[in-house]
């Protein structure tokens, strides 16, 4: 496989040896729970890799139907986050391993069920919800958790990767490690994809029927995740408590539909679940909920100025550790100015608390400048002092 045999960036130059020092600095205080300033956290996940297809123009067609472009494509997008001074990542050294995987992203899970998937060129993997009415629910039957739907696709690549790469090949003196790549978006979230927002009126006039069928949709995930860690000699953890869409729930609603399903679920596994909850949408009314039942350790993924961050961190204290990230359109559309005002504000806002607060990049979407970006940057330095 035709792949860098370097960086681009010399590791012994000045701006990078002032960087990974104040990087280094960040990180280590933040850890140690001394913060001098909120860190910029990026993702060093397989699926980030928005701002490197930009740069390559990739097309995503090709990606999600070539196993060897996938690999190739994840491992240049690590890279490439380790010579952009756009965040607290030390940069021009690489990582123990190189992760990999199969990577069909949050499609996974309805094209498991048979939701129609749509490939195109600039944008990642999409899908269509099925819209089930009642009958059609009771009677889904649960897929193959090797080979239902997408899954086929997904076994077979796996497979083909791990077989052909994994324990021979390299990258910038790494080996490189493939993982299978199957995660869901929670129980709600694929309800919604397969009965559509009828489960919300279901909620009310059809309870015994909505609590069967979020039921079965978590013994699926439940199965899916169980076969997968299995595929990958790995170790089952709880079941999640992040799940898309609970925003749209009230909190009765939630306590009574989408609590019950998770604790049974760890109740199966023996596991409690984790208090970490990711949730990008507007569902603060429920943290207090979220709390109550599974505590609250980490939000992650808290979106300013979407989410009034500094009223969650007046309800939640300060033992709760908050990632937030800047929306999205807004770091993408700019100009710098308003992102510079947008983490000023932020951080003047009162989210910081007493520092067990960062910000996080996500996939830096395709169409972000890079004057963008380093703005972010810049201004989660100036602003972001303790």
């Amino acid at each position: 496989m035709d792949l860098s045999d370097s960086f681009t960036i010399d590791p012994r130059e000045p701006w990078v040896i002032a960087h990974n020092r104040e990087a280094r600095e960040v990180l280590e205080a933040f850890r140690a729970d001394h913060p001098i300033r909120v860190p910029l956290f990026c993702n060093d996940g397989h699926t980030r890799h928005g701002f490197y297809a930009d740069e390559i123009n990739l097309d995503y067609r090709t990606y999600y139907t070539d196993p060897d472009v996938m690999l190739r494509v994840q491992l240049e997008a690590a890279r490439r986050r380790r010579e952009l001074p756009m965040y607290d990542f030390v940069l021009g050294e690489p990582p123990d391993a190189w992760d990999v995987s199969v990577d069909l992203g949050n499609a996974v899970p309805p094209g498991w069920f048979g939701c129609p998937l749509y490939y195109r060129e600039d944008w990642v993997v999409s899908y269509q919800g099925l819209n089930l009415g009642k009958e059609a629910c009771e009677a889904l039957a649960m897929p193959d958790p090797r080979q239902g739907g997408i899954l086929a696709t997904v076994h077979r690549s796996w497979q083909y990767l791990r077989e052909t790469y994994e324990g021979t090949l390299t990258f910038l003196g790494r080996p490189v490690r493939v993982w299978p790549g199957v995660a869901s978006n929670g129980v709600f979230s694929l309800a919604l994809d397969l009965r559509g927002a009828e489960i919300m009126v279901d909620m009310y006039d059809d309870p015994d029927f909505a609590h069967r069928f979020l039921g079965k949709v978590a013994d699926a995930l439940d199965r899916l995740e169980t076969t997968w860690t299995d595929l990958s000699q790995g170790t089952l953890g709880p079941f999640m408590i992040s799940d898309h869409g609970i925003d749209m729930l009230s909190q009765d609603t939630y306590e009574k539909f989408i609590v019950p399903v998770i604790l049974t679920v760890n109740r199966r596994r023996t596991t409690t679940p984790a208090p970490d909850l990711h949730h990008c949408g507007r569902g603060a009314h429920l943290f207090p909920v979220v709390k109550k039942h599974f505590g609250l350790r980490l939000l992650h993924a808290l979106t300013y100025p979407l989410v009034d961050i500094a009223k969650v961190r007046r309800e939640l204290g300060e033992e709760t550790r908050i990632h937030a990230l800047i929306e999205d359109t807004i770091v993408q559309h700019g100009p710098p100015e308003r992102i510079r005002e947008t983490v000023r504000d932020l951080m003047a806002s009162g989210a910081k608390g007493k520092g067990r607060f960062a910000l996080m990049v996500g996939d830096m979407l395709r169409g972000t400048p890079l004057e963008h970006r380093l703005a972010l940057y810049e201004a989660v330095k100036e602003f972001g002092g303790y």
